[in-house]
């Protein structure tokens, strides 16, 4: 494809993602991929850099969006956040220009076109702190009450490339599939902290090696793994996972223990049928139960896992349209959701059991703060100091914190950010 082809492809799925909503989300895995099936002409070279570009923008959509709005437009928002962003990250204005009317897949260039990117090349970038690291102001207002000294450099990390990492089977060496990996001219290393995993170097379609297809490992991002590791799990244990969702954590941790009861349940049921699947391939079907009716659950359980729903802001740099999707109403929706969550999983719990909070969100409003709420609503409950599991899952003394929770973040563990508490019942 030539550059102004690599262009056009951009701002037409950038127009895409922004107009075609899934489940009234915005979505860039699925109208990129849409977009890539219908145009199978592109080289995986070509498929790299647009995706990359893609989620460059998306990451970046604030700021951009911002600037936009302070020049004279010429009505295409898609082509006017798109050119701010090759100019400021990827060519300067001269060859930009060259890539319009690049040949018959190219955007044709106009006077209008010609003078925007004129202002742009000559913008004075003093903004604000909220608007140069692309949130919302009211957003950005929560990572700083959460990370009051390293606010700036949590904003810096969502701009990062996210890790592509899978977890290795149970009992299955991972040097065995780093050397197999070699065969497919695949990079991996393992991964700093987590003992089951490892990490490739590039994102790389795996699902049809016979290695995944066998069941040996399992796409998984480290912060993942980590939080499935600090859930606890015994041996001979009943686990409720509340909001299993697609069943990364269930998977994982059936894959813990040999004798588990797990049993996998989510508000949209709709999002179970994924596990059935996945199980059978990870040869764990046995010990999970697929349960559909959320609210009807009667039994009295070891361990409750609340994966409940969240900003997803630990994610961003995966999903940075996560950020599209939300505002002050959603928040606290979702800050109502998890409470509710949270009182359903302890009514389920026996006594001597333990709640597994787990967020994929960096926020405290989101975190501790609704761990502090239920501790303080529910006497019969205390949290357990995780430190220990810590230390004796990872070999490592690189605790960072001060509380009895794990909070990961990408800008200090490198992997998604995920929050975990686990809480004892006394009585």
């Amino acid at each position: 494809m030539t550059p102004g082809a690599r262009l056009l492809s951009v701002v037409e799925i950038i127009d895409n993602t922004l107009t075609n909503k899934i489940n009234n989300n915005y979505n860039i895995e699925i109208n990129l991929t849409n977009w890539l099936r219908k145009n199978r002409y592109a080289g995986s070279k070509d498929k790299k850099e647009i995706s990359n570009i893609i989620y460059g923008i998306f990451k970046r959509y604030f700021i951009l969006k911002y600037i936009r709005n302070k020049y004279e437009l010429f009505g295409n928002f898609s082509l006017e956040i798109t050119i701010i962003y090759y100019i400021f990250h990827i060519c300067k204005k001269d060859e930009l220009i060259s890539y319009f009317d690049d040949g018959p897949y190219a955007i044709k260039m106009n006077q209008k076109i010609n003078d925007f990117i004129l202002q742009i090349n000559n913008l004075d970038t003093s903004e604000d702190e909220y608007i140069k690291n692309s949130l919302p102001e009211w957003l950005f207002k929560k990572i700083h009450e959460s990370y009051s000294t390293n606010y700036r450099k949590i904003c810096e990390s969502m701009f990062d490339e996210a890790h592509f990492d899978i977890r290795v089977k149970k009992g299955i060496s991972r040097k065995n599939i780093i050397n197999k990996f070699k065969d497919y001219q695949i990079k991996s290393e393992i991964t700093p902290i987590s003992p089951i995993g490892i990490r490739i170097n590039k994102r790389t379609l795996v699902s049809h090696l016979k290695e995944f297809k066998n069941g040996l490992f399992e796409v998984q991002d480290e912060g993942s793994q980590l939080a499935s590791l600090l859930c606890g799990v015994k041996e001979k244990e009943t686990v409720i996972d509340l909001c299993s969702g697609a069943g990364g954590k269930s998977l994982a941790i059936s894959d813990l223990v040999e004798e588990i009861k797990i049993i996998a349940t989510d508000i949209d049921p709709n999002r179970l049928e994924r596990i059935k699947e996945r199980a059978i391939r990870l040869k764990v079907k046995d010990k999970i139960i697929i349960e559909k009716e959320y609210n009807s659950l009667k039994l009295k359980a070891d361990r409750i896992i609340c994966d409940v729903p969240c900003s997803g802001s630990g994610t961003w740099r995966r999903r940075p349209e996560e950020k599209l999707n939300l505002d002050k109403n959603k928040f606290q929706n979702l800050l109502d959701i998890q409470k509710n969550i949270l009182n359903y999983g302890a009514s389920l719990l026996k006594i001597g059991g333990e709640i597994v909070y787990i967020t994929c969100s960096i926020l405290d409003n989101e975190n501790k703060d609704q761990i502090n709420l239920f501790l303080k609503n529910n006497s019969n409950f205390e949290i357990v100091d995780l430190q220990d599991s810590w230390n004796n899952i990872t070999k490592s003394q690189d605790w960072y914190s001060k509380e009895s929770f794990c909070q990961l973040t990408p800008f200090v563990h490198k992997c998604d950010g995920f929050f975990l508490a686990r809480l004892v019942r006394k009585n």
